[in-house]
């Protein structure tokens, strides 16, 4: 009952005719075999491949999904079978490093394929993010020797990774993790129990890494005493062979709402053979690199979720007659008229196509940074883009998240009572979808960390890196005649978010409560600038090209809707902000119940 087509269009679009990624990146020379030739040749296998295999495995994985037997997880064969032929296909190579066997795409395509993958099965994309995540971090802080052992078998899909950080007392709060590392020869003996773990058991592949998050004896306290540390499930030999069982253990897998076909296990360490990536109590920085493409990549799950729902519901749309057009019947010789014709319906279309393009728009656009910051040879053009890449980061993992719940959700809406039943496979793009605005850092600690540390950041640099481009887009198209009503609404909505901000900055020094109430809300108002100036690079490409083809004219369309029913949410978003916090924390914890006892006073 599920369909499912990848948004190539939607790509070519982004990445060659508002980026111009041929132009941008063939000045690198990692990047020489990245031509628009291989990159559509690369796309349109990876979509056949979701297509025809990922996307139905999707099905069994939420009704069968995975079975913990003896200590062991299995997972449902046609994933298995949909994993292998994407690594026969050599894209589990693509974006790893050409010395260790990859194919070095630029990160821009990564979330082309991320996105297609989360859309087709977001369980199973789950084990290959997570790879690639751990893949990563291994290659930026591990050893010549741990990258040469490991690296290559991660590409070759022979090897899975995970990250283990949450422990049953901590969650977010890591400096109060309690797994043990004691030094044992050149290796390391770790000992602890982690919970929440992604992938931490399956059959998918002939070993799994796992990166580990433990502390030393006499390590200082707190977040500044934690180590890092790789334990493979089976120990690996000099030459590369496995060896023994490591003393890593599953000990239960959680029963979950959604992405049943994900393994979310209990991971029991019972003095592992570990091995240390980057420095003694420095391990918190060193998983961050791994978790920041994590959050990327989430953010990509609620893209990707929200795409299938937006799909499926306006293929419904379409094909559902029910009640008629109220300006009179569209299609008078049949008993009703489509869905579509409905003004409430089209609202709620509209507004997700209008967010979802945005949303891949911003997640390329940060991308695009990604790949100047790691090969571009001007240390400044560099330095400039991780710092965009910074502050961008919390933005797509929740903004992304957010509105793939509620798109996803709108999307249901739109079948009735048909979407909530298993038949037509909508209530498990909602199931699914859940996790991703919780995990990788819930978005609320996603706010936290925009508007508490990227914001006042050297003192605001990071901000500079959104607030110039975009003044400068400004400045330099005001004039255009096409743009007007656009630009109009995006320099008041900047000028408001530029307001904002100083407003936080200001308050947030003398009642730190400020930038924790009003975080949120910040974000999101962040988030809809963010995609305002997205929608303004693509309206540019989109005006010069709307009499070429319909396809630009309905991207002008789209684009104003967001202008006139999205972005104005803004103002409201300021309006909260600037309410502070005083109420917020006013109300004592015990006015929170709402179960109370009579008093028994009379009337």
């Amino acid at each position: 009952m599920v369909k499912y087509k990848a948004p190539l269009r939607e790509y070519e679009f982004i990445l060659r005719e508002v980026l111009g990624i041929e132009k941008e990146l063939g000045s690198y020379p990692e990047y020489s075999e990245a031509t628009w030739d291989m990159i559509e040749m690369i796309s349109e296998q990876f979509a056949k491949m979701n297509e025809d295999y990922w996307l139905p495995s999707a099905k069994e994985g939420d009704e069968v999904g995975v079975k913990f037997e003896d200590g062991n997880v299995v997972v449902p064969d046609s994933m298995k079978e949909a994993t292998k032929v994407v690594i026969e296909g050599g894209l589990t190579q693509l974006f790893g490093h050409q010395e260790y066997g990859g194919m070095e795409f630029p990160n821009v395509i990564s979330v082309l394929s991320d996105e297609m993958s989360c859309a087709a099965n977001m369980s199973l994309g789950i084990y290959m993010g997570l790879t690639k995540g751990a893949y990563h971090c291994i290659h930026k802080h591990g050893s010549q020797e741990i990258r040469q052992r490991y690296l290559p078998k991660f590409l070759s899909g022979e090897w899975f990774g995970t990250m283990c950080l949450t422990e049953a007392h901590c969650g977010t709060d890591l400096g109060l993790i309690r797994t043990i590392a004691k030094p044992e020869g050149n290796n390391y003996s770790v000992s602890g129990q982690k919970i929440f773990i992604s992938c931490g058991e399956h059959d998918m592949g002939d070993n799994i890494i796992h990166l580990v998050l433990a502390r030393l004896p006499d390590a200082p306290k707190g977040v500044k005493g934690i180590s890092l540390f790789l334990i493979p499930k089976f120990k690996v030999n000099d030459d590369g062979s496995l060896g023994e069982r490591n003393n890593v253990n599953c000990v239960s897998i959680e029963e979950k709402m959604g992405v049943h076909g994900s393994a979310t296990c209990v991971m029991s360490f019972e003095d592992s053979e570990g091995y240390l990536i980057g420095e003694l109590n420095d391990g918190l920085a060193a998983m961050f690199s791994m978790m920041n493409t994590e959050r990327i990549a989430v953010g990509l799950q609620g893209l990707g979720q929200a795409e299938i729902a937006y799909q499926n519901a306006l293929a419904y749309s379409k094909d559902r007659i029910q009640g008629r057009d109220l300006k009179g019947a569209r299609n008078p010789d049949d008993e009703a008229d489509p869905l579509i014709v409905h003004p409430d319906v089209r609202r709620m279309l509209m507004r997700s196509k209008s967010l979802i393009d945005s949303g891949r728009m911003l997640a390329c656009w940060t991308a695009l940074a990604i790949d100047r910051y790691e090969k571009d040879p001007d240390p400044k053009v560099r330095k400039e883009n991780n710092d965009l890449v910074e502050l961008m980061t919390p933005i797509i993992k929740a903004l992304l998240t957010d509105y793939g719940v509620e798109i996803t959700s709108e999307m249901l809406q739109i079948f009735g009572g048909h979407g909530y039943i298993k038949e037509y496979g909508m209530e498990q793009f909602y199931r699914d979808v859940r996790i991703a605005p919780i995990w990788e850092g819930t978005n609320g600690i996603q706010a936290l960390d925009l508007a508490g540390r990227k914001m006042p950041q050297h003192m605001g640099r990071l901000l500079r890196r959104f607030f110039h481009p975009a003044l400068d887009f400004i400045e330099n198209n005001k004039e255009d005649a096409d743009l007007k009503e656009f630009i109009e609404p995006f320099a008041k909505a900047l000028k408001g978010l530029q307001k904002t901000s100083m407003f936080m900055a200001q308050k947030g020094l003398s009642n730190p409560y400020e930038i924790g109430a009003a975080a949120t809300d910040y974000l999101r108002q962040f988030g809809l600038v963010a995609m305002g100036y997205m929608w303004l690079l693509m309206l540019k490409v989109a005006f010069s090209k709307k009499d070429v083809d319909s396809y630009y004219e309905h991207k002008i369309i789209t684009a104003r809707f967001f202008f006139e029913r999205i972005l104005p949410e803004t103002l409201s978003r300021a309006i909260a902000i600037g309410s502070g916090s005083k109420t917020m924390m006013s109300l004592p914890d015990e006015g929170f119940d709402s179960v109370h006892k009579f008093t028994g006073a009379a009337n």
